[in-house]
């Protein structure tokens, strides 16, 4: 993103998809779903699920994800991380 004559950066309209080995690039009659994560509202990792909404994926930190594969790869990883960092801190293995 740029910044042109002290605007606001301006999203990028070219979309790919954040799943694992994935990288496809979103058209506009593509039914994509967008993905985050956020810990304040429940002091605990949270992984939010949407359907494609253009203001929500400009957003920083969301995830552009093509379909239920790649939803489903990314909630698997999202699992694993949360799973491995408890166990880091508990300090058991």
């Amino acid at each position: 993103m740029e910044v042109v004559s002290g605007r606001a950066p301006e999203p990028n309209p070219y979309y790919r998809c954040a799943g694992p080995n994935c990288g496809t690039l979103k058209r506009s009659t593509d039914r994509w779903w967008i993905m985050w994560t956020s810990f304040g509202e429940f002091n605990r990792p949270v992984l939010y699920l949407c359907p494609w909404d253009e203001q929500i994926a400009a957003r920083e930190g969301t995830l552009h994800v093509c379909g239920e594969l790649c939803a489903q790869r990314l909630q698997s990883q999202f699992m694993g991380n949360v799973r491995e960092s408890q166990l880091k801190r508990t300090g058991a293995e």
